[in-house]
């Protein structure tokens, strides 16, 4: 003899099945993984951001330094001009 399935009253829904805890596992596990992956995009952006001032502040010096040092060597030029300048007068005059 074959049972019948219970059948629910005509026009009701059935009740919403429940979720397995398998299911609600896998749910917390990619809402974890999916914070995880924020959380390491935000802290590189960071980092990447803080190297960048970094290397803004390594450039300004270099340019700096940079500066400084065409400063010099002009000044040094100007000053073998001076001298160029009395040697020749020294000589010539030494030469008459």
């Amino acid at each position: 003899m074959a049972t019948a399935l219970p059948s629910s009253a005509p026009g009701t829904a059935p009740p919403p099945p429940r979720m397995a805890t398998k299911d609600l596992l896998t749910l917390i596990c990619t809402i974890i993984a999916a914070a995880a992956v924020l959380a390491g995009a935000i802290r590189g952006d960071g980092q990447r951001e803080q190297r960048l001032q970094q290397v803004e502040t390594q450039v300004r010096q270099l340019e700096q330094r940079e500066d400084r040092r065409q400063d010099l060597l002009n000044a040094i030029d100007v000053r073998t001009a001076r001298i160029e300048a009395t040697l020749q007068m020294m000589t010539r005059g030494a030469g008459k």
